[in-house]
């Protein structure tokens, strides 16, 4: 039988050699090992400086470009659009600094904004019971404005196509008023709308050729991009042209601009319209649109246009030359 003061001298002769071994390893390798860490942290603190240094420049620049897009706004969209009018509609979720910057660039380029619709979250519902309301809805303001009866789809987001068709005829019409609804077959529908939560108008708006459709801000993915590429495919189809505008917040895979590429009905998007150059692409886009260029993708997500051609501002659009013959 084995001792038990053979065991106790086994274990103290075990921890003996584990502090002998870090003893050793901390007086021969110390060295090595400091140097090593003290390199990579060296370098760390150096790259991490440089990538300081960098996004500082760039921000410099970037505010440097903003600055000098704001400065030269005038010579770049005034008078661009004159006699044009152009209607709003807003997504729930839409930054407001885009909503009034955008405002701000139609007057500059001498568009007459006739007004502002918002889209409210229960537009965005897409359960059952809200796709029949709205799509009931839809048939009845259409038959009180003596429309035809919405389109009818098999799509999940029939309910909103159904109703954004009526609201767009309500919103625009292509020939300048001449051929839409009238006033107040226009008011009953966004007053219908309105008294049911799905939209809120203030005003009525009067009739625009052209619209812009604000997209909601926030990171992707977005709550209810079918809808809202649905919408704005409504929008186009009234119009002589509808630019979706975004915020820089909301690029990337799954963004509402990003999907309405599939569209069959695609608009011209911008995606900087929080900033003072993407501002000024939207009129001009809208500029594009009416002057018969195909829709097109602007701003500074991967695989978009930095801007459109430049446009002489001094040409007369396409609804302002119509308005000057009458």
């Amino acid at each position: 039988m084995i001792d038990f003061r053979y065991h106790l001298v086994s274990i103290i002769a075990v921890f003996l050699a584990l502090a002998v071994g870090l003893v050793v390893g901390s007086t021969a390798l110390s060295g090595k090992a400091e140097q090593f860490l003290s390199q990579a942290q060296h370098r760390a603190v150096a790259n991490n400086q440089r990538l300081a240094k960098d996004n500082g420049l760039l921000n410099n620049q970037v505010s440097a470009d903003q600055a000098f897009a704001q400065a030269n706004a005038q010579r770049l969209i005034g008078g661009l659009l004159p006699h044009d009018k152009v209607v709003i509609v807003v997504a729930p979720g839409a930054h407001s600094a885009v909503t009034a910057g955008v405002t701000a660039a139609l007057h500059q380029a001498g568009a007459t904004v006739t007004g502002e619709v918002d889209l409210q979250q229960s537009f965005m519902d897409t359960t059952a019971a809200n796709e029949t309301a709205l799509t009931d809805l839809a048939k009845s303001l259409a038959a009180r404005a003596g429309l035809a009866p919405p389109a009818q789809s098999q799509s999940q987001v029939a309910g909103q196509q159904a109703a954004a068709q009526v609201l767009a005829a309500a919103l625009l019409d292509p020939a300048g008023a001449t051929t839409g609804l009238s006033a107040k077959a226009s008011a009953a529908i966004l007053t219908g709308l309105e008294q049911n939560g799905f939209v809120s108008a203030g005003s009525t708006p009067a009739t625009a050729t052209q619209a812009v459709f604000i997209a909601p801000g926030g990171a992707p993915p977005q709550n209810g991009s079918e809808v809202l590429v649905a919408v704005a495919a409504q929008l186009s189809a009234a119009s002589t042209g509808t630019v979706m505008a975004g915020s820089v917040d909301s690029i990337g895979a799954g963004s509402v601009i990003r999907n309405e590429a599939s569209s069959p009905h695609p608009v011209s998007t911008v995606d900087n319209a929080d900033t003072e150059s993407g501002q000024i692409i939207v009129v001009q886009a809208l500029k594009d649109l009416l002057d018969g260029k195909a829709p097109a993708k602007y701003g500074i997500d991967p695989g978009t246009a930095p801007s459109p051609p430049p446009t002489p501002s001094a040409s007369p659009s396409a609804s302002s030359a119509a308005a000057g013959g009458h």
